[in-house]
């Protein structure tokens, strides 16, 4: 459907982030008559820093109704991807909700037919039942091993209602499989930059900028065969001359558009892709490092009501401290009429804020006694009303109250659902333990309400198997004047 592409200028940074092995394992056939319902099998050998060598087989198994799954699942995998993005990044149950016009949109198709929706839905049922078969191929980055398993990618449901009469509404879902969820969260990914790929008209164009830009590992260049190509694209060649000619224009397209600067082959079959200086830096410029302040302060933003992309590439870009910053002046601002609209403007203009400290620091991620203390001054500037405002003195841990804590913090970490979490309680501070009730210090009511949502349930479970069926949990928080309890019955995580 290339002839139904038009131009659409960006907003705003469009990076993608995209699960590494789907970059690096092929899925998608280039060729839409390749589409047949015959297995494909990808294997190679690769040889540790240790000498031993791992036999790795990826293997994609079609569906007999939809086949292979072709060029335009490519684009609608990716649109996927992006929607994704914009609703802030993987949630924690993996799941979805979207419409087919907001696909359509995505993928910039102009027709918007019955047609196009049709193919649209095609696609995703055609990713949906092909089945991807891993032998010491797939990397977990939660089990941090190559695992054996069979797998999809998503599970797709579609629902449509009609009520009362009224035009029929979307309430498609699309669920992904546990094995990406994990990996998301764990942020074993890739970012793409999603503007560059919608602005290449070749199918393999699309897949050989993938390829590379995965490869390359943040380098400038990437090394490797034209065997090696052709398996991991795929290409159906056997001979190194019809490689080369069938990769030509690929190539082509690929510098004229700016992200190669040269292709240089040695011998028979070695090949070497030069990257530009240029894209290396911008991408560079707009990756995150999936460090969890990153993620916590994306949260923070998209709270105050911005795309889940527009706030991952502010933090990218600007960086967490100064996004936070702007996002906490946000409650001295006065006669704004749009909170995500003077946030987003704030960061990206340097806003001066002489209502707010230099150096805030109300992140959840406190580093030491130094940044602790900042986080909690007791000369805080006047607000805009004139009022003096005075936050509380930096909380002192109990000693016994932090013998409490420190078992169930433990015990949630150690948790297999819960998964890699301590940096999520950096900056809390246990302040009392008596009765049997447990207060703890968190640096601001933003990070009372995620601690309360997310972990709720855990951390009360966890400590009446510490304390006894007495037990009681309370958290306060700097910037709220009420303690909290937190909830018995309630699990959102």
């Amino acid at each position: 459907m290339n002839d139904l592409q038009i131009p659409l200028l960006p907003e705003y940074s469009s990076q993608v982030s995209t699960e590494q092995n789907l970059e690096e394992y092929p899925l998608f056939e280039l060729k839409a008559r390749r589409r047949g319902t015959k297995a494909r099998v990808f294997e190679r050998e690769i040889v540790g820093e240790d000498g031993l060598s791992l036999n790795q087989v990826w293997k994609v198994m079609p569906s007999g109704e939809y086949g292979m799954p072709g060029p335009v699942d490519q684009d609608v995998y990716l649109a996927v991807l992006q929607l994704l993005q914009q609703r802030g990044g993987m949630p924690e149950n993996g799941e979805l909700r979207f419409s087919l016009y907001e696909l359509r949109k995505i993928l910039r198709w102009a027709d918007d037919s019955g047609k196009a929706y049709k193919q649209i839905r095609d696609s995703l049922l055609r990713i949906a039942t092909t089945s991807v078969q891993s032998k010491q191929a797939f990397y977990s980055a939660h089990e941090k091993r190559r695992i054996t398993d069979t797998f999809t990618v998503w599970s797709v449901h579609f629902a449509e209602h009609e009520m009362d009469g009224a035009p029929v509404r979307e309430r498609h879902v699309l669920r992904f499989h546990p094995i990406f969820i994990r990996n998301y969260i764990a942020q074993y990914l890739k970012g793409l930059d999603a503007d560059f790929y919608w602005s290449l008209h070749s199918p393999l164009s699309k897949r050989l900028y993938r390829l590379i830009d995965l490869q390359r590992a943040g380098g400038i260049s990437w090394k490797t065969d034209l065997f090696a190509v052709r398996d991991q694209v795929p290409l159906h060649y056997s001979y190194p001359s019809q490689i080369k000619r069938a990769l030509q224009k690929t190539h082509e397209e690929l510098e004229s558009r700016g992200f190669l600067t040269s292709i240089e082959y040695e011998g028979k079959t070695d090949i070497l892709y030069r990257i530009s200086r240029d894209f290396a830096r911008r991408q560079k410029a707009r990756e995150l490092s999936g460090d969890p302040q990153e993620r916590f302060v994306i949260e923070r933003l998209i709270q105050e009501g911005l795309h889940g992309d527009v706030a991952r590439d502010l933090v990218a870009r600007h960086g967490p401290e100064l996004c936070l910053r702007y996002a906490d002046a946000l409650a001295s601002q006065r006669g704004i009429r749009s909170r995500a609209g003077w946030l987003r403007k704030a960061i990206e203009e340097g806003y001066e804020l002489p209502d707010t400290p230099e150096t805030p620091s109300l992140s959840l991620f406190a580093d030491g006694e130094n940044d602790q203390r900042s986080s909690f001054k007791e000369d805080w500037p006047s607000s805009p009303d004139g009022i003096q405002t005075q936050l509380l003195s930096p909380p002192v841990a109990d000693p016994r109250a932090q013998e409490v804590w420190d078992p169930v913090l433990k015990e949630l970490t150690q948790d297999n659902k819960a998964g890699s979490l301590g940096v999520w309680f950096e900056g809390v501070v246990p302040v009392t333990f008596a009765d049997s009730t447990l207060i703890v210090h968190v640096p601001n009511s933003f990070a009372l309400e995620y601690i309360e949502t997310r972990f709720g349930e855990r951390l009360r479970s966890a400590l009446t198997e510490q304390v006894g069926p007495d037990a009681k949990l309370v958290v306060q928080a700097s910037d709220d004047a009420n303690s909290e309890d937190l909830p018995e019955e309630r699990d959102k995580s």
